[in-house]
Formats: structure tokens, sequence, C-alpha cells
């Protein structure tokens, strides 16, 4: 360390060590003055009052049974879909697609790791709540944001979305 003044050297591992035994030491400091643990005599009202508001309203599941019924046909759509498809690994789809997005086009860095919003990702071209298979020729390569952004949409409602969008510019 250039500074040898510092406690930590600067990495975000470091960093978060130190801040973590920080935020230790406050909480023993703390423990040891009063006696108690550190908001300990509010977290036994906020149990109560949650326990009684659950048991007025209820589950959500008892209120809106529809909607947990469509929630549980989907899970469990998903789930098989993805137990009938076939067994591939995302490397060999990212191969495949010459590590090319499959929604910008652009190239995408094998070298980003996955909360990276430029990290590689595979991408159902018909998403499985449409009713896609997962299968290698519903997969393609793409980076992690193009992906988000398309969410369970297919290439051409996108398309749709944005002929109508570019036409009511065009227009104003």
């Amino acid at each position: 360390m250039a500074n040898t003044r510092r406690k930590q050297c600067g990495k975000p591992d470091c960093k978060r060590a130190f801040n973590a035994e920080r935020a230790r030491q406050w909480h023993r400091d703390y423990t040891a003055s009063t006696g108690e643990r550190y908001g300990s005599r509010y977290r036994e009202r906020e149990l109560e009052y949650y326990k009684r508001r659950r048991l007025e309203l209820g589950h959500w599941r008892k209120l809106y049974p529809e909607a947990a019924a469509l929630s549980d046909a989907r899970r469990r759509m998903l789930i098989e879909q993805a137990v009938k498809g076939e067994p591939f690994a995302p490397k060999d789809v990212h191969e495949r697609d010459q590590w090319t997005c499959g929604l910008c086009r652009r190239p995408v860095d094998p070298g980003l790791a996955w909360p990276h919003p430029m990290s590689a990702s595979v991408d159902h071209i018909v998403p499985l709540s449409q009713g896609g298979d997962h299968t290698l020729a519903n997969v393609q390569c793409a980076h992690l944001s193009c992906n988000s952004g398309k969410r369970d949409q297919t290439i051409e409602e996108i398309n749709e979305i944005e002929s109508i969008i570019a036409a009511i510019v065009d227009a104003e």
C-alpha cells in the first residue's frame, strides 16, 4: 500500500471485509453498553403486527384464487418444458453464434461475468411463456441487458412496437 495509515488496501474485497468488521464492532459495543442487541425491542412488536395482519387479511392465494391458479399453471408449464427440452451448455450456444448478440448484432465479450449488463446470456427466441421450447434451435446468444429488455416478447412483437413508435415520431 502506498499510504501506510490506511487500514485496508482499497480492493473491493478488502473494503467489504473492513466495513463488515467495523459494523460487527459497533454492534458489540452497543450490546456491551446497553445490555441488549440493537433493534431487539422493536422486533417483537413488528413480528406481532405482521402475524396479526396476515391472520386478518389471509394469504394472497386465498384472496386471489384465480391469480394463484394461473401462477401455478405457468410454473408447472415452465418446469415441464425445461425438463422435456434438450440439454445443452450455454457455451455451446455462444460458440455456435460466434459470440454475437442475436438481438443487437454487436459482439459479446466472453470475459465479462454475470452481473455485468454486457455479459453473455442465453435468450429464448420464442419465450417459454409463449409456448417456445427449451431446445438448441430456439435459443440464441444475447447480451444480458438485451435479453432483459426483450422480456417475454418475440422479435416480431418488438419490431411491431418499434415501427409504431417510429410512425408516431415521424407524424409529429
